[in-house]
């Protein structure tokens, strides 16, 4: 069974590189959340790596936005 699921969310904010770290940070300490990064190539898209039986993609969104950031789900890996 797994146990992960990933899943990518667009951020509508141009974001540096240490803002970028800082808010992989942030999503990554959420119960269930297993890896949060985001990429200088691809500066507006989060992968984020969580498990469903702890946690739900709305959830992980939502902590997003709660940053002040603009997101969106796109798809689930």
């Amino acid at each position: 069974m797994k146990t992960s699921t990933d899943i990518v969310i667009h951020i509508n904010e141009s974001l540096d590189s240490q803002n970028r770290v800082t808010l992989s940070d942030k999503v990554k300490k959420m119960v269930g959340v297993v890896s949060a990064s985001l990429s200088d190539a691809k500066p507006h898209f989060m992968i984020v790596g969580y498990n469903p039986s702890e946690t739900k993609a709305y959830d992980v969104v939502n902590n997003v936005r709660k940053t002040g950031m603009h997101a969106q789900l796109i798809s689930w890996l």
